[in-house]
């Protein structure tokens, strides 16, 4: 429905905001993968690189975070990005 990629992205909230990171991740990433023209895909990958960041990884957080500058770069999660991969390197 047009609301699936909306319930897919909190199902990822619910485990991020429970520390639940690799779970987190798996859920985000269906977000992008089954509804890539959908409008939560820049958000996905935004909580996909914090906890990403999270965990320790912080390799693949800058990949997450610099494929979002690239494909979505007018964005506010484009911004955080900027700001996040300045933080971490």
């Amino acid at each position: 429905t047009e609301y699936s990629d909306n319930a897919q992205f909190w199902i990822g909230e619910c485990y991020y905001f429970e520390n639940k990171y690799e779970k987190a991740i798996l859920e985000y990433e269906k977000v992008v993968k089954n509804y890539p023209k959908g409008n939560k895909v820049p958000y996905a990958l935004l909580k996909q690189g914090f906890s990403f960041l999270n965990l320790g990884d912080k390799s693949s957080a800058r990949l997450i975070l610099q494929q979002i500058i690239k494909n979505y770069p007018n964005t506010n999660q484009a911004r955080i990005a900027r700001e996040k991969l300045v933080e971490i390197k």
